[in-house]
């Protein structure tokens, strides 16, 4: 051989290396996501579809990717600059489906949908997804995100949406083909306000601090849901004796409790001030037979601001800000009992690993306390050492901001979560 056609031998071979060394790279790296902060109720994302950078909500209660579109217009939100158009798109490719997406405050209409999708970085060049060209949902006027990420755990059944096949079935899905080759995804929120939340991708936490985490299992399919007890409020018993089901979820403003149980917790605390948290009671509770305990300032709050109609049950909102208990409600119920929320305030005192496995075997969960810098810290004796009395700030809520995630407005109506 030439040396001439030896170089260019080499080099090729050099740049199939390269390549596959890329490819590997891209689907092992672990990528830490920030999510911006707003108003501590709601945290933001940034992804791109087609190129165009937009803004999304990171979902654990879906598993579809939604993405409002410039034609939806007005209906999608006040600036129709930031929505998505496929016009940009070189790799844009329109399905011939539609689809009404519910969630209970309002519905959507998508159209089947391919383009490119990439997070930090991971890319896929053809990733199926709703493109959203009509609206009925009065909170989109009030919110900053072109997208929904869901990065619920799979149900085995489901398929990935192609385009050119029948996607027509019920099975199958416009899934974030990303999400698809990610096992397992890190969250956690800064405990400080108006501190960033993280997201991490490919999260290996679990296997380089192994001794920092505990194993949860996932009840039941389509949630990320485990088995809940023995509720307390310091040291008086409130809740679940017989067993409830609690829905780790990043993306609710607040943890939701049963209607009744809110007001098993005034009983509990009695008139209090926000003026010193660290005397009030902490919120213990079991995860699948495991003591978990987050601080007052995961339940009380000052609250100010209109109450919007998601939750005009949940507070009495004066002209001042006012301390109160700072609790969603809902009444729902599943195979596992009455249904809860750890919502956000779990996540700023538990660095939370879901994992999503293969061939056959259900998903699990895995927690661990979270430090200042929001990465696993090693505990010292037990999980229920969560309230580690550092959480002494007191929050501030405007109750008009506080949002429930698009899957509870979903399943609120029907009154069960199954």
């Amino acid at each position: 051989m030439a040396p001439s056609h030896v170089c260019c031998a080499l080099t090729a071979l050099y740049s199939a290396v390269a390549l596959q060394r890329r490819v590997h790279e891209t689907k092992e790296t672990s990528f830490r996501q920030t999510l911006k902060n707003v108003n501590d109720l709601n945290y933001y994302g940034d992804l791109k579809v087609g190129g165009q950078e937009l803004s999304g909500i990171f979902d654990t209660g879906s598993i579809e990717l939604v993405v409002l579109s410039e034609e939806c217009g007005g209906w999608c939100g006040s600036d129709k600059k930031t929505l998505y158009s496929h016009s940009k798109s070189s790799l844009y490719i329109h399905g011939g489906l539609g689809h009404q997406l519910s969630y209970g405050s309002g519905d959507l209409l998508g159209k089947e949908a391919y383009d490119s999708l990439s997070i930090g970085p991971f890319f896929a060049k053809t990733a199926p997804f709703w493109e959203v060209v009509d609206a009925s949902m009065p909170l989109l006027y009030t919110t900053s995100f072109q997208a929904i990420i869901g990065l619920g755990p799979l149900p085995a059944k489901y398929t990935v949406m192609k385009f050119g096949a029948d996607n027509s079935h019920s099975y199958a899905t416009a899934l974030d083909s990303l999400n698809l080759s990610r096992s397992q995804f890190g969250m956690c929120l800064g405990e400080e306000p108006g501190s960033p939340g993280y997201l991490t991708w490919n999260d290996d936490s679990t296997h380089s601090r192994k001794s920092a985490f505990t194993t949860l299992h996932v009840q039941g399919l389509g949630y990320w849901m485990a088995g809940l007890r023995d509720v307390q409020i310091g040291d008086g018993h409130i809740h679940c004796t017989e067993g409830c089901g609690a829905i780790l979820d990043s993306g609710t403003s607040l943890i939701a409790v049963p209607t009744a149980v809110k007001s098993m917790f005034e009983d509990q605390i009695g008139d209090v001030t926000c003026s010193d948290m660290r005397s009030l009671p902490d919120f213990r509770f079991k995860l699948d037979g495991i003591q978990y305990s987050l601080p007052a300032n995961s339940y009380l709050a000052e609250v100010s601001g209109s109450v919007s109609a998601d939750v005009e049950d949940a507070f009495e909102v004066k002209d001042t800000a006012d301390c109160q208990l700072s609790l969603m409600t809902v009444d729902m119920k599943s195979s596992g009992g009455d249904v809860w929320i750890l919502g956000m305030p779990f996540f700023r005192t538990f660095y939370t690993v879901f994992e999503q496995r293969r061939a056959g075997q259900p998903p699990r969960m895995h927690t661990a306390l979270a430090d200042d810098t929001c990465e696993p810290a090693e505990a010292s004796n037990e999980t229920s050492l969560g309230g580690r009395g550092r959480m002494a700030v007191v929050r501030r809520v405007d109750a008009a901001k506080v949002q429930l995630p698009p899957w509870l407005r979903k399943v609120r109506r029907s009154g069960r979560l199954d």
